[in-house]
């Protein structure tokens, strides 16, 4: 997160080492050679999703066919779907299938083989429901994950969701690597040093360390993905490589590419049959580059702002969920003591830097909701590593045009969740005892927070039904290998009323 970012360190070192001396619960998946790094799925439609897989032990000009296939039972007795792919050099023995011919709201199995008669790991995948009010009671559930950091701690979030049979899809909302430690977080270092990334070829490197992790090759195994990246995904010191790590990251991550010929537009939408929209949305690549006729700054970029707003006119849809990499509602720093907001920001704003620094971008988002008479708006945000249950106002702090107690001048509700493993104010030095004061003292000026927690870790779900939707933040330990998690606090929205239940 930027509040917390500090001064990377250039340079990158990664010998081979055995298993033997890496942290624990990092290790390759030795039972499917040359399939060591795991499978998974993404980018769901409702009859197709992406397949990945990387054939390892190959010299660096080889490649290799492997076949795969796509099954409605565990045992593949009954395939529906299979063919050949590629693993090839160009895309570092990375294969990535489009599958086909399949059904809405399906789980499927699938799997890798080489021509020697090697499998992969069995997977699951699901396509993208055709969910409507005349199907008698339709719900989704997503879990949603930011900021995960191999060095800072355990992935026990990933293990969790990857058991938990209610979740449907895993929405990632970027820094899913990272591009250095964080040296206040060094719970989980292996034996030699992790600097900044600089080149494509470390940043394959960095991916392929993060897969060695159990927890997140588990997750990637038993749900399908919709991933967009943050800046410590693909922001690299020299500017002229950014398409490097944009390369790494669609080369390891299960993404169908938007755009061929403009690999950096990553957002898209996926459609939830009449039930929801969900569009991903990147603010970090574009923001501040372009400007509006009336010379106002543009946080997504004016060809990213129109197609949004052409998905919102178009939506059938109950829900408009928006996967936002940074917050959207305000942070207020004015109204804080002079210590406090002298601190960070610009004396008004903790982070002049995310959508707080852009408020006509903001509100000309907010008058297009307005304008077409969308009530049902959740704001999906990551970055932040701590958790914020907002509403989406013009004016927290007006009580004639936004009212905290009753939630009316809302435009929709925002939840930014809990990092998984990288700092948060506990690590970064705030004493604990200290930590309910700075929650007070925020909360005051911020009136349209209605809860947060700044020291914990975890994830967050979001089950959708035609009525409501139900907001829930789970926190699981991080610097420890852990199967438990708690309920760190559950919200509600009623359909059509715009603001968090009271």
């Amino acid at each position: 997160m930027r509040l917390f970012n500090l001064l990377a360190t250039i340079g990158l070192c990664i010998p081979l080492v055995s298993a033997q001396s890496l942290p624990p619960q990092l290790y390759p998946d030795s039972i499917h050679v040359p399939f060591t790094l795991g499978v998974a799925s993404g980018d769901p439609m409702m009859d197709r999703v992406m397949l990945w897989t990387r054939v390892d032990g190959l010299s660096p000009t080889e490649q290799r066919t492997v076949t795969w296939q796509v099954a409605q039972d565990s045992l593949f007795e009954n395939v529906v779907s299979q063919g050949l792919a590629e693993a090839r050099a160009a895309r570092d023995h990375c294969v990535h299938v489009d599958a086909g011919g399949l059904k809405p709201g399906r789980e499927y199995f699938y799997r890798f083989r080489t021509q020697q008669g090697e499998f992969s790991a069995s997977g699951r995948a699901r396509t993208l429901p055709d969910l409507a009010p005349e199907t008698g009671d339709p719900s989704l559930k997503l879990a949603v994950f930011s900021c995960s950091s191999v060095w800072a701690g355990f992935f026990n979030a990933y293990r969790l969701a990857a058991q938990n049979h209610n979740i449907d899809f895993i929405v990632h909302l970027g820094d899913y690597v990272y591009d250095y430690p964080d040296e206040r977080q060094l719970n989980r270092m292996p034996p030699f040093e992790q600097n900044d990334v600089t080149n494509l070829e470390e940043w394959r490197e960095r991916h392929r360390y993060y897969l060695l992790d159990a927890d997140l090759r588990s997750a990637r195994q038993n749900k399908s993905w919709i991933a967009m990246w943050d800046n410590h995904d693909i922001d690299v010191p020299d500017k002229s490589r950014t398409s490097e790590a944009i390369q790494a990251f669609y080369e390891y991550l299960p993404i169908r590419m938007p755009d061929s010929l403009h690999p950096e537009r990553l957002y898209r939408s996926f459609r939830f049959g009449n039930l929801a929209d969900l569009h991903m949305l990147d603010m970090f690549y574009y923001r501040g580059k372009e400007r509006h006729p009336d010379s106002t700054l543009s946080v997504l970029g004016l060809q990213q702002e129109a197609w949004l707003e052409g998905q919102l006119r178009q939506s059938k849809a109950t829900w408009q969920l928006l996967g936002n990499q940074e917050i959207m509602s305000d942070w207020l720093s004015q109204g804080t003591p002079k210590f406090v907001r002298n601190r960070r920001g610009n004396g008004k704003v903790f982070d002049p830097g995310n959508w707080n620094g852009f408020p006509e971008a903001r509100e000309r988002l907010f008058r297009t909701l307005q304008e077409l008479g969308l009530r049902n708006t959740i704001v999906l945000t990551g970055d932040m590593h701590m958790t914020f249950f907002m509403e989406l106002t013009s004016w927290p702090t007006c009580k004639e045009l936004y009212h905290p107690r009753s939630g009316r001048g809302s435009y929709g509700v925002e939840i930014a969740g809990p990092s998984v493993s990288r700092v948060n104010m506990r690590e970064a030095g705030v004493p604990g005892i200290l930590i309910p004061l700075v929650r007070m003292v925020s909360n005051r000026a911020n009136p349209h927070h209605r809860w947060v927690n700044f020291g914990q870790h975890g994830y967050f779900t979001v089950t959708l039904r035609p009525e409501k939707a139900d907001v829930e933040v789970w926190f699981v330990p991080m610097d420890r290998v852990s199967n438990r998690e708690r309920l760190g606090k559950r919200m509600q929205v009623l359909a059509g009323e715009g603001h968090w239940n009271r």
